[in-house]
């Protein structure tokens, strides 16, 4: 099971480290693939700070398409960091029942 506000974490922290590596890497880009990486770096991230806000809205299924989307994030010889997104991105989209609310079920016990 994973926790709503684990998501929400989990794709901001990834959102914020998909911009920092793709800014980093424009220095040693190919002007002819420059517009394509700053597309990239644009969407990557945009997907995965969605996906954040999705989560809290109940769009689970949405959210696995948005971390999916989320790997076209330049991050070259730093690829192991696309691994996260990619299982919690599939399970989302074949499983969304995974994702528990803790909060509510406090709440419930209360």
């Amino acid at each position: 099971m994973l926790d709503r506000q684990i998501v929400r974490l989990g794709a901001v922290a990834w959102g914020s480290a998909g911009v920092v590596l793709g800014v980093a890497s424009l220095g040693s880009v190919n002007s002819d693939a420059l517009p394509l990486v700053i597309a990239a770096c644009v969407i990557g991230p945009g997907a995965a700070f969605i996906a954040s806000w999705a989560v809290d809205h109940g769009h689970t299924r949405r959210v696995g398409w948005l971390l999916l989307l989320s790997l076209v994030t330049p991050t070259f010889f730093a690829w192991v960091l696309n691994v996260p997104a990619l299982v919690v991105g599939l399970l989302l989209v074949i499983a969304p029942q995974v994702v528990t609310d803790r909060s509510a079920i406090r709440q419930r016990r209360a």
